[in-house]
């Protein structure tokens, strides 16, 4: 009985340290969007097609490095150009208000394990092709949808860039999952690295 009773304590806590993937997603989502304001206020003041269309050229660039990363193999570009295009997603989804996390029915502990249970969809030998067809095939499809509303044809254009983010971020996430680096830490870095280029990341001396 007491070692059912322990066994029993041990899986609550161990239950309560596991957050919803929703939770880990939009934790990251949030500290985006306080790095735009920072860093990126001449995109938010943007109206949202013009912004969106930025986010899916930024896409499509990093379809061209993706398209050099495999054909050269080259595992150091994959993962900067993951972490590219997932810091994208993050802002792409904000720009839609879009919960990243909100359909995913998955419990862990952090941004690395989910990436983890993501990765399930993809095999570590065909990496390079899983990443540049998910990133090709998606940008694709979503500057399609955003091209439809300068011509005002039938649809719900809105509807779709709001799936097509969501599968592009679980893509891009699952990918990370097979590779040994840490995707939330390098995310950091980088936001660091370009706040310090804002006047407003300076300490002000009285």
């Amino acid at each position: 009985m007491i070692m059912q009773n322990t066994l029993l304590k041990w899986q609550q806590v161990g239950n309560e340290a596991r957050k919803s993937a929703e939770e880990i997603l939009l934790s990251l989502q949030a500290a985006q969007q306080t790095h735009d304001l920072l860093a990126h206020r001449d995109i938010l003041n943007l109206d949202t097609q013009t912004r969106l269309k930025h986010m899916i050229l930024h896409f499509l660039k990093y379809s061209g490095k993706m398209a050099i990363a495999q054909e050269n193999r080259d595992e150091k570009l994959l993962i900067n150009t993951l972490i590219d295009t997932f810091i994208i997603c993050l802002a792409t989804a904000n720009a839609l208000n879009v919960s990243l996390g909100a359909d995913l029915n998955i419990l862990t502990s952090d941004l690395k394990s989910l990436g983890i249970e993501l990765s399930k969809n993809f095999r570590k030998e065909k990496i390079h092709e899983h990443a540049l067809i998910e990133l090709v095939t998606t940008a694709g499809r979503m500057a399609k949808s955003i091209e439809s509303t300068d011509h005002l044809e039938r649809g719900n254009p809105r509807a779709e860039l709001e799936k097509l983010i969501v599968e592009l971020s679980s893509a891009m996430l699952g990918i990370s999952g097979l590779i040994n680096f840490t995707l939330q830490d390098e995310i950091e870095k980088r936001w660091k690295i370009i706040e310090t280029k804002s006047i407003f990341s300076r300490t002000v001396k009285s």
